[in-house]
C-alpha cells in the first residue's frame, strides 16, 4: 500500500476500502457463528455472540506483540512483510473453513 500513498486521494480511498472490508468480514463471521450455534448448539448462543469480539482482542494482542518483536529484531520497515505472512495465513484458513462450512451446511 505504501507506494499508493504518494497520491493522497488514492491512499484515502484504499484505507476506506480496507475499513469497509474489515467491517464486512467481522459482521459476516459473527452471523456464521450465530448460524452454527442456532442449528447445532442452541444452548451456546451467548458464547457465539461474543466470539467475534474475543478473537478481535486476541488478534490485536498478537499483532501488537508481533510488531514489537519485528521492530526489535529486524526493523520498522519489516513490519508490513510480517503482517503479509499473517494475511496469507488468514486467506488459507478462511478458504479451508469456507469449504468445510459449505460442505457441512449446504443451502
Amino acid at each position: 500500500m505504501a507506494p499508493n500513498f504518494q497520491y493522497r486521494w488514492l491512499g484515502v480511498a484504499l484505507i476506506a476500502m480496507l475499513c469497509v472490508m474489515v467491517a464486512c468480514y467481522g459482521s459476516s463471521t459473527q452471523l456464521m457463528f450465530l448460524d452454527i450455534a442456532e442449528k447445532d448448539y442452541p444452548q451456546s448462543l451467548d458464547l457465539a455472540s461474543s466470539l467475534n469480539s474475543i478473537f478481535a482482542n486476541i488478534g490485536i494482542s498478537l499483532g501488537s506483540f508481533t510488531a514489537a518483536e519485528t521492530v526489535h529484531y529486524l526493523s520498522l520497515g519489516s513490519v508490513g512483510y510480517v503482517a503479509a505472512v499473517y494475511g496469507l495465513l488468514t486467506v488459507l484458513v478462511i478458504t479451508g473453513l469456507s469449504r468445510r462450512y459449505r460442505n457441512a451446511y449446504p443451502y
